[in-house]
């Protein structure tokens, strides 16, 4: 029996609880319809949690610092060079230190490695030079013992070191008796003075060991560093009331007085500028994870409009009851808030349902892309994905339940309690409503299709985009020897040369090599440059090109082409003169209808260090496969031997098994040497298109449930005009219409709703692809072949779709249909 809804006795909280109970029993009665409503918006809700819950930690929590809406890094930009970077030199970061009244305080870094020997087998550590201000400035501070101090960060300082949490509790047994003591790293004695905490926040989760002084980098003379050699990342935290223009400001006067005063330094026409840490952290991510969003905020849409409209479909069943309800005294404020709470009792069912989804969704993910996340990342559920997940379920529930509602609360008493009365009063409304909502989801899927097709053939195309090498067989690992121990660059370039000879006796090796700025490794120096016999601009002035140091037969490893002249070999030693290799683009662009081999650049500060350019290689997507090729300046190792480069080897076959080859080389050596970053450059290329393929296939996941929503939805919608219509149908098969005709007839009424769906949705979809244009790569926006084959596929799915009911209806036996009417 139906509450007591007319009883003024009745208090507001009990008349909802009773309302509650009823619209439980209500759900429980039609166990068929619950089950298909509550999977459907759970599917919705649990792709909704889990993508908030990723967003949310990677996006807009992107650090764990104290107030990282004050953080802002310092970038450097030179339009003319076409040079955006967080890359800033010493003397320029300590003019901002020194004149910058914007920030409270100002710290810098720079990337380091060092080679830990003693206590266990030898290990590369990926090390971060840091300045006593640095961690004040993020707001952190050593879990035991201290902090650098100004004294330590000086020139010729004392050697001292903090250790990351992890890498103590690993390699130190979180013995806390390691702070004073000395270990020994780039076979030098350093003190351990603190130990960070744990979990540091990305993006140096990874780094495991920290030492002061910034300026000391091993690939560059102190000269370079004092002149504007741009390799440090200095970040600074706002003073309460300072907005980022003004920060940025201060900085465009500093530049341009720095200008002034160091017109003859590197960089001495770049501007500093200012951004807000976290963007810079999320970088191109936060255009890609809206993309994500609209899509699955499309998929919970359609699955509402679907629920919607079964909720209407049985709302015909329950006219009589509404009726009787009534009669009894129910308002039409009862009626609605009965179908409300019924909405939102299935609803929350479907939310924590979702929730179960996006835990299993989190999981998935997770292991899918491991290797592209932050370090020590986990991806989990938290409050603020709780919270977000309550607060769609609620919209869902008001989507869902409210039309219907509002629809069963117009009846006609009278009319619904004559029992002569055919269908429902209203119907025509309801009817025209729940086309309305076949309409929707029609144009939402077409959309999202649309987008996701485009998007799947960007990453398609992208896929097949040669890079320039074969990676197959290929791998690479990073080996940084101490300056201290092998001082000059002959004695660099010897030790990986004996590395390179030790891999070539190994049988499976087919070659090998030593190089800088190996291709989609992260690491990409440039150097400026000018062409001989031309005027020489100031070395501010000069163009930039990516400066690749590597050994003989790099070329061969990576099977990169040799287009004219010649490779490096062995006469290209220390004291020869300077040769080098240039790419084909570079070449084209340089030296226009002329023969680049034997043609002169000029390297160093006084441009005085000629390099004669003795051949051309192909093009290398270096940078990434949807990047252009940039310009390259290969030099050989032998001239120019550098303390840290990757050795690479190709076999046949798994390159994985290049990993004990490798660092079975190098200890043969030097027994102290390890190896770290290790890689096959396989991997790197789809680490390359990790974000492209994540986007392409979430957005093609999702545009599929929207493709058999959508089609569910018209089908239901078509079965239900079938089963009102059933006396219409008998009529007109009994005055002769034959059941050609009335497939015919209930075919043209669900292709109307699709056309005009279609229309929509084409439209909508255009617009939707101007703004995914950025994501896109060798694929027109409005390519018309990708439209057509959208409306196409769509047309056959809905013509399945209403041919089931159009045949349902051709077979209702005439005499049965009027007997019910």
């Amino acid at each position: 029996m139906p509450p007591a809804i007319a009883d003024p006795t009745h208090s507001i909280p009990r008349l909802i609880m009773l309302d509650l109970r009823y619209a439980f029993r209500a759900l429980l009665k039609s166990p068929g319809f619950t089950f298909v409503a509550v999977l459907t918006i759970a599917v919705g809700i649990g792709a909704n949690t889990a993508l908030f819950s990723i967003f949310n930690q990677l996006v807009l929590n992107p650090v764990t610092l104290p107030q990282p809406s004050s953080l802002v890094a310092i970038w450097s930009v030179n339009n003319s060079l076409n040079f955006n970077a967080p890359a800033v030199a010493w003397p320029r970061y300590r003019e901002i230190a020194a004149n910058v009244r914007s920030f409270a305080q100002v710290g810098n870094s720079a990337f380091s490695n060092f080679t830990l020997t003693g206590n266990g087998d030898p290990e590369q550590l990926n090390g971060l030079r840091v300045t006593a201000s640095f961690f004040p400035t993020l707001g952190v501070q050593p879990l035991l013992g201290r902090n650098f101090t100004p004294e330590e960060d000086a020139p010729n300082g004392p050697a001292v070191c903090l250790l990351s949490h992890e890498f103590w509790q690993t390699r130190f047994g979180g013995r806390e008796s390691v702070v004073g003591e000395t270990i020994q790293l780039d076979g030098r004695s350093w003190q351990v003075i603190g130990v960070m905490p744990p979990r540091l926040s990305n993006p140096f989760s990874a780094t495991q060991l920290f030492a002061p002084r910034v300026f000391e980098n091993p690939g560059l003379t102190p000269d370079q560093v004092e002149r504007g050699a741009s390799f440090m990342q200095p970040i600074a935290r706002l003073k309460p009331g300072v907005s980022l223009e003004q920060a940025n400001a201060e900085l465009t006067a500093l530049s341009k007085s720095y200008a002034e005063r160091y017109s003859t330094y590197l960089d001495a026409q770049n501007l500093s500028e200012a951004r807000f840490y976290t963007d810079t952290l999320v970088g191109n991510l936060r255009p890609t994870f809206y993309t994500l969003l609209g899509a699955v905020g499309f998929v919970l849409l359609i699955a509402c409009a679907n629920v919607a409209s079964l909720f209407l479909g049985r709302l015909s069943a329950r006219h009589k009851e509404i009726a009787v309800r009534q009669s009894l005294g129910a308002t039409r404020r009862t009626i609605v808030r009965q179908f409300v709470l019924e909405s939102i009792v299935f609803s929350f069912f479907a939310g924590a349902l979702g929730i179960l989804f996006s835990l299993w969704a989190l999981s998935a993910v997770q292991s899918t892309i491991a290797s592209q996340l932050p370090p020590n990342t986990t991806l989990t559920l938290d409050w603020p994905a709780v919270a977000f997940t309550f607060g769609i379920t609620l919209v869902s529930a008001l989507l869902v339940g409210l039309a219907p509602a509002l629809q069963a609360s117009r009846q006609d008493l009278a009319e619904t309690l004559k029992d002569t009365a055919r269908g429902a009063p209203g119907g025509t409304r309801g009817g025209r409503f729940r086309a309305s909502l076949v309409v929707v989801e029609v144009a939402l899927s077409v959309t999202l299709l649309v987008g996701s097709t485009l998007l799947l053939m960007s990453f398609l195309r992208l896929q097949r985009t040669p890079p320039g090498f074969d990676a197959h067989g290929v791998a690479t690992a990073f080996v940084g020897i101490p300056a201290g121990r092998y001082k000059t660059n002959a004695e660099q370039a010897q030790f990986f040369q004996q590395v390179i000879e030790r891999l070539q006796t190994v049988p499976q090796v087919k070659a090998a090599a030593a190089a800088i700025g190996v291709p989609l490794g992260g690491v990409n120096p440039v150097s400026p440059y000018s062409v001989g016999g031309r005027p020489i601009l100031p070395l501010s002035q000069r163009p930039l090109a990516g400066l690749c140091i590597v050994s003989d037969d790099y070329f061969q490893v990576l099977q990169i082409p040799l287009r004219e002249g010649r490779r490096f070999n062995p006469q290209d030693r220390e004291g020869a003169p300077g040769v080098g290799i240039i790419n084909e683009s570079f070449a084209r662009r340089l030296f226009p209808g002329e023969n680049p081999l034997g043609k002169v650049l000029l390297r160093g500060r006084d441009a005085n260090v000629q390099i004669e350019i003795v051949g051309i290689v192909g093009d290398v997507k270096a940078n990434g496969l949807n990047a252009p090729a940039p310009d390259q300046i290969f030099l050989p190792m032998r001239q120019l031997g550098r303390p840290g480069m990757s050795v690479m080897a190709r076999v046949e076959g798994d390159a994985d098994a290049l990993q004990p080859i490798l660092r079975t080389a190098v200890a043969s050596v030097d027994k102290d040497q390890p190896i770290s970053f290790f890689q096959t450059m396989s991997t790197a290329v789809q680490q390359s298109l990790g974000v492209q393929r994540i986007v392409a296939s979430l957005t093609s996941l999702f545009a599929a449930i929207a493709l058999v929503l959508s089609a569910i939805g018209l089908y239901s919608v078509l079965a239900y005009t079938v089963a009102q219509r059933t006396g219409e149908i008998g009529i007109r098969m009994a005055l002769g219409a034959r059941p050609g005709q009335v497939v015919r007839l209930i075919l043209q009424g669900g292709l109307k709703l699709v056309g005009l769906g279609l229309a929509v949705g084409l439209a909508a979809a255009a617009a939707t692809a101007r703004l995914i244009q950025s994501l896109l790569f060798a694929v027109e926006p409005f390519d018309p072949l990708i439209y057509l084959g959208v409306a196409g596929l769509f047309a056959v799915i809905s013509m399945i779709a209403c041919i089931l009911p159009s045949i349902r209806a051709a077979r209702i036996d005439p005499l049965i249909a009027l007997r019910t009417d």
